[in-house]
């Protein structure tokens, strides 16, 4: 897909998105937000998306934080050369939704522009690693909170059951321990690790 039409996808498309919750607390952010996506929809030249990169950084400065106007920042980024910060800003995006195809898009781009060179695969870590790309961080701690629920429950309904024969029940609650242990572990690592992404 040509990098121009990634941009008009990604612009035309993402700002019919709602951010309205975050932006109804201020006419200024209302308008800086249709300012940004006026400016990006009407760019044709990287100095014109610097323009729209910089109002959209004005937003984020205001404290609003979205993945539309993260994925409408990380596109003005590749339009305007920007593919380093292009590049970050479509993982911080990605933090929030989870991957997604307009992601996606973004990062294989910031990623031919920076290679110069057509992308068409993300690295093959994103793969192997699935569970922390596609799942946004908050769906991920829930996932977490459930597998240390599942893993309790088993422990204690071994403990409960100790005394008695029933070897159904010992199985189960092996499995309960050994999947809700290994899956806390897991997610809880995931969202530490996107947690500290975004703090530092």
């Amino acid at each position: 897909m040509q990098i121009r039409t990634l941009l008009s996808h990604l612009v035309l498309g993402i700002s019919v998105l709602s951010v309205s919750p975050v932006l109804a607390e201020s006419s200024t952010r209302q308008f800086l937000w249709e300012q940004a996506n006026a400016q990006a929809s009407s760019a044709s030249k990287p100095e014109e998306f610097a323009k729209a990169v910089s109002t959209y950084e004005r937003l984020c400065a205001e404290g609003v934080i979205a993945a539309p106007l993260l994925m409408n920042l990380g596109a003005s980024y590749v339009m305007a050369g920007e593919s380093s910060k292009a590049m970050a800003t479509f993982l911080r995006a990605e933090r929030y939704v989870g991957s997604t195809p307009e992601i996606k898009q973004g990062l294989l781009a910031a990623l031919s522009k920076q290679s110069g060179q057509q992308r068409k695969e993300l690295p093959w870590m994103r793969t192997a690693l699935f569970w922390h790309y596609s799942l946004p961080c908050q769906m991920r701690f829930w996932i977490a909170g459930f597998a240390w629920t599942l893993f309790w429950g088993g422990l204690f309904l071994r403990l409960l059951l100790r005394h008695h024969d029933v070897h159904t029940v010992a199985s189960l609650s092996e499995t309960g321990m050994f999947v809700g242990g290994v899956t806390t572990v897991i997610f809880t690592a995931s969202v530490i690790v996107t947690v500290l992404q975004e703090v530092l």
